[in-house]
C-alpha cells in the first residue's frame, strides 16, 4: 500500500500538466490503461512485479478521479456544482462496488490469475472507447475558461 500510495503521489504532482497537455479524456484514458497492464502483469508471480505493479496502479487509478471530477468543475454551472459533483462521485464509485462484488463472485469458481487477464482486457478495452471519443461539438472546453 505505501507503493501504491507513492504512485498516487506521483499522479497527483502531475496531474495538471497532464490534464492540460493531453485532456481530461486522454488523461482518463491513459491512467485506466496503466491500471489495466498493471493488473494483468500482476499475475507474476514475483515480489518486484507486485511493488512496480501497485505502483502502476496508485499512479492510473487518481487519473480517472482527476479527469471526471475537473470535468465536473469546469461544466458545471456555479449553483449546481455541490449536486452534479456528488452525482458524479456516485457515479464514479458505483462501479468500483460492482466489481468487487463481480470479483468476489467469480474467484472462487474460475480462481484470481485467470480473472486478472481478463479485467485488463475489459479495462484496456474500456480506455480505448475513451481515448477515441470525442468531445460533443459546441462545448467550452477548459483553456476558455
Amino acid at each position: 500500500y505505501a507503493v501504491q500510495g507513492a504512485g498516487s503521489v506521483v499522479a497527483g504532482l502531475l496531474a495538471g500538466w497532464a490534464v492540460r497537455r493531453l485532456g481530461g479524456r486522454r488523461f482518463a484514458a491513459a491512467g485506466i490503461a496503466l491500471f489495466a497492464v498493471a493488473v494483468a502483469v500482476r499475475a507474476a508471480p514475483y515480489d518486484a512485479v507486485a511493488l512496480a505493479t501497485s505502483a502502476a496502479i496508485g499512479a492510473g487509478l487518481p487519473a480517472v478521479l482527476i479527469a471526471a471530477l475537473t470535468a465536473v468543475q469546469h461544466e458545471t454551472p456555479g449553483p449546481l456544482l455541490g449536486r452534479v459533483a456528488a452525482t458524479a462521485n456516485s457515479l464514479v464509485f458505483a462501479p468500483n462496488v460492482l466489481g468487487l462484488a463481480a470479483g468476489a463472485a467469480l474467484v472462487e469458481p474460475a480462481g484470481l490469475w485467470p480473472l486478472l487477464p481478463v479485467v485488463a482486457a475489459v479495462l484496456l478495452g474500456t480506455a480505448a472507447v475513451l481515448a477515441a471519443t470525442r468531445r460533443p461539438a459546441g462545448r467550452r472546453t477548459p483553456s476558455a475558461a
